[in-house]
C-alpha cells in the first residue's frame, strides 16, 4: 500500500450556482475546493456532495469500533478522488499460511463520477504484493445528505467481515491446485489480450508476445518457484507483476480501478475457476 498518506484532509469543498453573465441560472452548481478555488467538477442542482469533513468523520466512526487503525487519505486528480486507507488490527491474518496485512478503504469523489464505496486491500507481508477488492458491503450515492450512526456502522462491520471471509475462503486449497506450463500460458494470452498497447500476439504459444508479457511470464516464474507450481503461485506472480513492475506501480488509484487492478481481477477469476475444475473433478 502507498506509504505517504496525509494523516488528514486540510481542505475542504463548497458549492457554488453556475451561472451565465451573473443573471441566468444554469440549473448547475460547481463543486469548488476551499483552498485554490479549483473547480473539481460541475454537477445538476440535486447533487449531494460528501465533504471532506463528513469522509473524516465517518473513518473516525469506523476506527472507534476498536476494528481499524487509521492510517491516513490520499488525493488522487487534483482531489477529484480522495481515498482513506484503515488497516484492519487483527493480527492473525493469513491466506494460506501467508501472513497478510489488510487494508480497507473508503473511496469518494468530488467530481460525480462514482458513489462513496468501500473496499479493501491486501498486502502479501512476504513479498508486498497487493490485491485491491471492492466489496459491496457499502455504497452510497451522491442523491442525497450524507448522515450515518453507529448502528449502521456495526452493520458495515459486520458486512464487511462476512464479504471478507468470502475473499479469503475462494483462496483456500488454490495451494492444492497444481498447474502446468500450458495453463500458465493460457493466462498470460488472457491477459495479453485486455492490454491495449500490446500489441497481436503470436500464434505460437510462447513466441512474439511483447516486453510487459515476457515480464508477466518472469513474474509468474518468479512466485511460484517460491510458493509453488499451483494456482496460489500463479495468483501471486500476476499480483507481483502488477504491484512492482508495470508502470502505474505507485499509483493507489491504477490498481484499485485501472488497468492493474482488471488484471488482478482476471487473475483471481481464472485461479478461482481453476479450482472449482478441480473440485469437480475430484468428486467425480
Amino acid at each position: 500500500m502507498k506509504t505517504d498518506l496525509l494523516p488528514s484532509l486540510n481542505w475542504d469543498i463548497r458549492t457554488e450556482s453556475v451561472k451565465i453573465s451573473s443573471m441566468f441560472d444554469t440549473g448547475k452548481k460547481a463543486i469548488i475546493r476551499t483552498d485554490n478555488n479549483h473547480i473539481l467538477s460541475i454537477v445538476g442542482k440535486d447533487y449531494c456532495p460528501v465533504s471532506n469533513a463528513q469522509l473524516m468523520s465517518f473513518t473516525t466512526a469506523l476506527t472507534e469500533t476498536g476494528e481499524f487503525e487509521l492510517k491516513g487519505f490520499d488525493e488522487i486528480n487534483d482531489g477529484k478522488t480522495i481515498l482513506a486507507f484503515l488497516q484492519n488490527k487483527n493480527p492473525n491474518l493469513k491466506i494460506n499460511g501467508c501472513a497478510m496485512k489488510e487494508y480497507m478503504f473508503v473511496g469518494n469523489t468530488h467530481d460525480g463520477t462514482k458513489a462513496l464505496t468501500i473496499g479493501t486491500a491486501n498486502n502479501l507481508v512476504r513479498c508486498s504484493n497487493q490485491f485491491y477488492s471492492t466489496l459491496k458491503v457499502y455504497r452510497k450515492k451522491h442523491t442525497s445528505p450524507f448522515v450515518f450512526n453507529q448502528i449502521e456502522i456495526q452493520d458495515i462491520i459486520r458486512s464487511y467481515k462476512v464479504k471478507k471471509s468470502q475473499v479469503y475462503g475462494a483462496f483456500d486449497g488454490m495451494e492444492s491446485v497444481r498447474v502446468d506450463q500450458g495453463v500458465i500460458n493460457r493466462l498470460v494470452v488472457e491477459i495479453h489480450k485486455m492490454l491495449e498497447t500490446d500489441s497481436s500476439i503470436s500464434k505460437k504459444e510462447n513466441l512474439g508476445w511483447s516486453p510487459s508479457m515476457q515480464l508477466l511470464r518472469k513474474s509468474i516464474d518468479k512466485e511460484m518457484k517460491d510458493i509453488g507450481n499451483n494456482a496460489f503461485g500463479l495468483f501471486n506472480g500476476v499480483t507481483w507483476y502488477t504491484s512492482h513492475e508495470m508502470r502505474n506501480a505507485e499509483s493507489v488509484s491504477g490498481r484499485i480501478s485501472g488497468t492493474a487492478n482488471q488484471i488482478n481481477q482476471k487473475a483471481y477469476r481464472f485461479c478461482n475457476n481453476l479450482k472449482r475444475a478441480s473440485n469437480n473433478m475430484a468428486i467425480l
